[in-house]
């Protein structure tokens, strides 16, 4: 009927005019009809037509009106030239400049007034992006709920990101991460440690081979509504990363190069060398062994010191301050450049670049290089393609942490401990003999003194790593016959090749009690995924909008690691390069796979009503190989609700709601299986002279492991203010984690102590606040300020134990006895010092709570008779014994501490002038506390008690001597010379410190330089140019007494939370740079 009424409509009008009737069609760049769009005649003040629910459209011109203009809110106006033309078909393209923004999500993308879940979104503006070397760096106090650790110190070192608190006590707490709709290893996956005894080794990055400034967006899903669709690996939230992409412009070059410096951020004062010497001559005494040092005025050292007829050497003694003998300033450069442009049909971005950091230390550097392609194009009317790759390779050696364990094999101890005074001036501080201090040629010294110098890590400990990554992905897109439905084929995976070697030489401990020590371990990682997806995207009428995906994903990881050390070398000159020259195989070499497949079918439906009503349902179904068969498969639903509402002139809120479920299979590819192992601790010789190697169960098998479950359910509300210039988002968030994997205790007639099993619950309550205020806006001057503070609460609902099974002992918690199930946390040392846990993890009580025994000042000589320890002195630390039952034991511990912060926070600054423009970035934290191992090593004046038969005693800090407990310095706050807390069973309260901080993390001024009167007095013509100056980590604002309130001692060990052991200092850095685009 349409079309007939048309015909007969305008013959009448042909018959008596010379008009013609234009007739078409109007659609958007994607080939969807546009209702509602305008056609006039160009230059007319009358609307001639609006297209119709399909986008058709009829107007009625006279001979001279041979142009007309066709125009719809959000796209460009367009004009047509119908001089000969009776039928048009009209594409127009987005107006960018007024694009509602869309967000990144799960799988697809939506409007951002569509969304219904908790999503940060971070836009990675090229003036961050410029000062960033690491992916942490964009995302550290720019998004409530999200906690980001790191070292900046140390090149290449791990990183750690909490979303929304603890989920699992013992599996993954890290996000997972998706570039590029891809997904890729966690920031904690890395090579193996190996090595036992007394070594440990530090972390390095999972995430290497991101360059930030590739990044154009992030976005951090946090609650259920938004993750679910990840189903069982999106229980820690998951981040989206976004490449950038060229557009349709005239092709732009940009180059850059930025050159830093960084310096230790702070340092721990310890005793000078005269105060040292007196330290050392006050503590030989004590345990009746002669003085070291002769001091008058100067230090002299003693020959022959403990014998018959000490001399006094003629020369003075050689002094030494070794944080400026070993920390340098570390001197970095970045510089690389990038292409993108493209046409109507396509574009591209191409880019490369090279880093050079060195650390703190001579032999500290990370050298890496990267590269990048990133290409589209309409192949047809119907199909588009999609293209990225990128490499990254990267060179390092990484001393600065050293070991974790402590004593001479932590660099970073043995920098603080080490004596500031050598008896005799040397040339050479770098040669053996001097390194370990064996003056017996001279006759200067007694026993030999097994404590290594500093310079020992530097000149022959060697902590080498080779990485090369590759990133891969492809898509097609294809649209269908049916307006709005198109096809996607996503392909893409990563390649990661890795090998860290670890050489020992005889000037260290370790190379020294095993004649050079070689450990080498390796990751050999190939994931890709498979990804089918049909969506559909449509706009009907403008009063109901559906966006929907559906689709599966088949993910394939094929992971190897292997470990193997070795000792006992013939010769060190070749260090890392010849495990062959070690005689003494340690470990021997192991290959560990950690294959896994998963199979899922996905969905997600965005409706939204009249842009007021939105309503989200998605839906996962995974299925793993690591489970059995009856456990494999499972289901994760989620459902979110908003109501957005426009009031005033340009204004708006939203108020959401989500519930969901997600998972996290955080055991080992073949958990549920009995695992076997080597046993490098028995071995047995064979009839060849050779040695013969067992094969042990590691573990007992559990078929009904399945994965853990977390319920999450959050309420939000959205405002955006006067345009824009005031935005706000709150969300209140109540998540519960089921089937907590644990080991319970078994019978140890089953050859174990424990077994792996899902059981327990674990609840997080918390608030998250975002606030952007835009205060000033115009061409030449602009201030903002924002800022996001967040609030988490966990809570240990049910652990599935008896009470006070695991250890056959109760937990004395303020003044009453409670019978409640725990389990204690992971041995922090296996050394002497701090060898027992610091956590505890108990029903009706946060996750890792601080643990041990509270104590009330010092032993004084009235308290001995009656003090509950045998064998105490005066002086020593006093121990409360709560149940005063006249003993010191397990029933005197209780709840001493608490690692979890009240508040984590940011916030930003930004001002612009004119051609310059400055900003500053604070984040901090609030109400945690930090077990402060440096308390237990330099807060206490040892002597030469427990030294393990060593010459001199350890460096400790100043007040630890001079306020020492004494019989004329009763009143003092540090216990006496000679008292160890080695092999003491529980934690101290004296080493607990409030770990709040406030940091000054980054500082940018940024300068926009006359590019046109640059071009015209040079061959080269600038589109822009600016320079930059960036501080980070300028300052921190704390109480806390160690390096550094940050704390990156054991990041990704669950059983171990807010310790700070042997931890490296922070740097602060200075970057400048300069940034031209062409």
């Amino acid at each position: 009927m349409k079309k007939l009424f048309l015909i007969l409509f305008t013959i009448p009008c042909l018959l008596f005019a010379q008009d013609k009737v234009l007739s078409g069609v109007v659609y958007d760049n994607d080939g969807n009809p546009l209702p509602g769009a305008t056609v006039q005649v160009l230059n007319s003040s009358n609307i001639g037509a609006i297209t119709d629910f399909d986008g058709n459209f009829s107007i009625l011109l006279d001979e001279n009106e041979t142009k007309v203009e066709v125009s719809y809110i959000g796209f460009l106006p367009q004009t047509i030239d119908v001089s000969n033309r009776t039928s048009v078909s009209i594409n127009l393209e987005l107006d960018v400049s007024e694009l509602e923004e869309v967000v990144v999500i799960g799988y697809g993308t939506v409007l951002k007034k569509d969304l219904s879940g908790s999503v940060a979104s971070i836009k990675v503006d090229d003036d961050i992006s410029r000062q960033s070397s690491t992916i942490d760096q964009l995302l550290q106090g720019r998004a409530s709920g999200v906690q980001v650790t790191q070292n900046a110190a140390n090149p290449n070192s791990g990183i750690s990101v909490r979303v929304r608190g603890t989920n699992s006590l013992r599996g993954n707490n890290e996000p997972l991460y998706v570039v590029d709709g891809i997904i890729v290893s966690s920031a904690g996956e890395d090579v193996d440690a190996v090595g036992g005894g007394n070594t440990g080794q530090e972390r390095q990055s999972g995430l290497n081979g991101i360059n930030p400034r590739d990044i154009e967006r992030i976005e951090v899903l946090k609650d259920a509504s938004a993750t679910a669709i990840y189903g069982s690996r999106g229980a820690n939230g998951v981040i989206l990363i976004t490449t950038k992409k060229g557009d349709s412009k005239q092709g732009v070059v940009n180059a850059y190069f930025n050159r830093s410096y960084r310096e230790v951020s702070k340092r721990l004062d310890v005793l000078g060398p005269i105060d040292y010497a007196r330290y050392s001559n006050a503590a030989n005494a004590l345990a009746d062994i002669g003085p070291h040092w002769h001091i008058d005025g100067e230090i002299y050292g003693i020959q022959n010191y403990n014998g018959d007829n000490p001399e006094v050497l003629q020369t003075q003694a050689q002094y030494y301050n070794w944080h400026d003998e070993i920390y340098k300033i570390g001197e970095s450069n970045n510089f690389g450049a990038s292409f993108s442009g493209g046409s109507e049909k396509g574009s591209y971005y191409v880019s490369a670049g090279l880093n050079d950091q060195r650390g703190l230390i001579d032999n500290s550097r990370f050298k890496s290089g990267d590269f990048r392609v990133n290409l589209n194009q309409d192949l047809s009317e119907n199909l588009e393609i999609d293209a990225r790759f990128s490499a990254f390779f990267s060179e390092s050696d990484f001393s600065e942490g050293g070991d974790l364990i402590g004593n001479y094999q932590s660099f970073v101890r043995n920098v603080l401990s080490f004596r500031p005074v050598y008896k005799v001036a040397y040339d050479d501080l770098t040669d053996p003999l001097v390194i370990y201090d064996q003056e017996l040629t001279e006759g200067l010294d007694g026993p030999e003194d097994n404590q290594a110098n500093p310079f020992s890590w530097v000149d022959d400990f060697h902590d080498e790593s080779i990485e090369n990554r590759f990133f891969a992905n492809l898509s097609l897109k294809y649209k269908l016959p049916i307006r709005g439905l198109n096809y996607e084929l996503r392909i893409g995976g990563n390649k990661r090749d890795k090998e860290r070697r670890r050489f020992y030489g005889p000037t260290t401990f370790q190379g020294k009690t095993n004649i050079g020590l070689l450990q080498m371990s390796t990751i050999d990682q190939l994931s890709y995924q498979i990804n089918n997806f049909i969506r559909y995207n449509r706009n009907f009428n403008n009063k109901h909008r559906v966006n929907a995906t559906f689709g599966t994903t088949y993910d394939v990881r094929d992971v190897t690691n292997s470990i193997y050390s070795v000792s006992g070398f013939d010769s060190f000159d070749l260090t890392t390069q010849q495990p062959f020259l070690g005689q003494n195989v340690l470990t021997p070499l192991a290959d560990i796979a950690r294959d896994q497949k998963m199979f899922s079918l996905l969905g997600r439906i965005n409706y939204t009503l009249r842009n007021n009503y939105i309503f989200t349902a998605s839906f996962r179904r995974d299925g793993v190989s690591k489970f059995k068969e009856e456990n494999r498969y499972g289901f994760f639903p989620s459902f979110a609700f908003a109501y957005r509402r426009d009031f005033g002139a340009d204004s708006s809120f939203k108020i959401r709601t989500g519930w969901g479920q997600i998972g996290n299979h955080g055991i080992g590819p073949y958990g549920t299986l009995s695992n076997y192992g080597s046993d490098p601790d028995s071995i047995y010789g064979s009839p060849g002279n050779g040695t013969t190697v067992p094969l042990i169960l590691n573990n007992l098998a559990n078929p009904d492991l399945t994965w853990e479950t977390t319920e999450q359910l959050n309420f939000g509300l959205d405002l955006d203010l006067f345009g824009g210039r005031v935005t706000s988002t709150i969300d209140v968030y109540e998540k519960l984690t089921k089937d907590l994997l644990q080991n319970a205790p078994i019978p140890t007639s089953s050859g174990f102590s424990s077994i792996l099993i899902n059981r327990g619950e674990l609840e997080n309550k918390g608030v998250e606040v975002g606030l952007d205020i835009s205060l000033v806006e115009s061409d030449d001057f602009s201030f903002s300020i924002g800022g996001n503070i967040s609030h988490n609460k966990s809570k240990i609902l049910n652990l599935g134990l008896p009470p006070g099974s695991v250890f056959d002992q109760d937990i004395h918690m303020d003044t009453d006895y409670y019978q409640k199930p725990y389990y204690l946390g992971q041995q922090i040392s296996r050394g002497n010092i701090f060898k027992h846990p610091a956590n505890i993890f108990m029903e009706g009580q946060e996750s890792a709570l601080f643990y041990g025994w509270k104590t009330d000042g010092l032993v004084q000589p009235d308290d001995v008779a009656d003090y509950p320890i045998a064998g105490a002195e005066a002086g020593d630390i006093k121990i409360v014994d709560l149940n005063e039952d006249g003993v010191i034991d397990n029933m005197d511990t209780t709840i001493i501490g608490n690692p979890n912060p009240d508040f984590v926070y940011g916030f930003n600054l930004n001002l612009k002038v004119k051609d310059f423009t400055l900003s500053a970035l604070f984040n901090g934290v609030e109400g945690n506390e930090i077990a402060n191992g440096w308390n237990y090593t330099l807060g206490m004046a040892e002597g030469s008690n427990g030294q393990g038969g060593a010459t001199y005693t350890r460096n400790v800090f100043p007040d630890t001597f001079f306020d020492a407990w004494s019989p004329t310095n009763m009143d003092a706050q540090n216990p006496r010379i000679g008292y160890t807390t080695q092999n003491i069973q529980y934690m101290l309260d004296t080493i607990i410190e409030d770990g709040s901080f406030l940091r000054l993390n980054n500082i940018t001024l940024n300068w926009e330089l006359p590019a046109k009167k640059i071009s015209d007095r040079t061959l080269l013509k600038f589109t822009s140019m600016n320079i930059f100056v960036t501080g980070q980590n300028l300052f921190t604002w704390t109480d806390y007494s160690g390096y550094d309130p940050e704390v990156t001692s054991f990041m990704w060990t669950g059983l171990i939370q807010g310790v700070d052991w042997n931890g490296p200092p922070n740097a602060k850095n200075i970057l400048i740079g300069v940034n031209v685009n062409f």
